[in-house]
């Protein structure tokens, strides 16, 4: 997407669970997700949501290549892994999570200079990029 300016990156469980339930997001994150601009999306994600559905953790009603159809969107712009990224995943305090799809994807975030939307504690704690954080409650209707 040439000419594309992105302002924010998505975590994986952010993409998934906005795909699948966006009623239950907060109405701030929603806003940002619902905006007409472009998000990107760590092409990691789509490995990790892989090894999600193989392992039962992620029941997508159907078959993956047809989520996978369904939630790249136009709005949704997937990102390489770059050399830059894979050694800004060694960079991180010690104490930083060892989820090599956590690092890639926040690594993402801080080389691009992206707002990461997530879910993870943890991520935004560590303070390695900038974070829209937001915690997940399946159970809760939007607000």
């Amino acid at each position: 997407m040439e000419g594309v300016v992105l302002i924010y990156l998505l975590d994986t469980a952010t993409w998934i669970n906005y795909a699948l339930t966006p009623a239950v997001f907060p109405a701030r994150i929603k806003k940002l997700l619902d905006e007409r601009e472009t998000k990107g999306l760590c092409s990691i994600s789509l490995l990790e949501t892989a090894i999600l559905h193989r392992l039962g953790r992620l029941d997508l009603n159907g078959p993956l290549h047809d989520f996978f159809a369904a939630a790249i969107t136009q709005d949704v712009e997937l990102l390489e892994l770059t050399p830059a990224v894979a050694t800004a995943t060694n960079e991180f305090p010690k104490l930083f999570q060892g989820d090599p799809f956590d690092r890639t994807i926040t690594a993402t975030a801080k080389i691009l200079s992206l707002t990461l939307i997530t879910p993870d504690d943890q991520i935004r704690d560590a303070g390695c990029c900038r974070v829209e954080y937001y915690p997940f409650k399946p159970s809760r209707a939007a607000d």
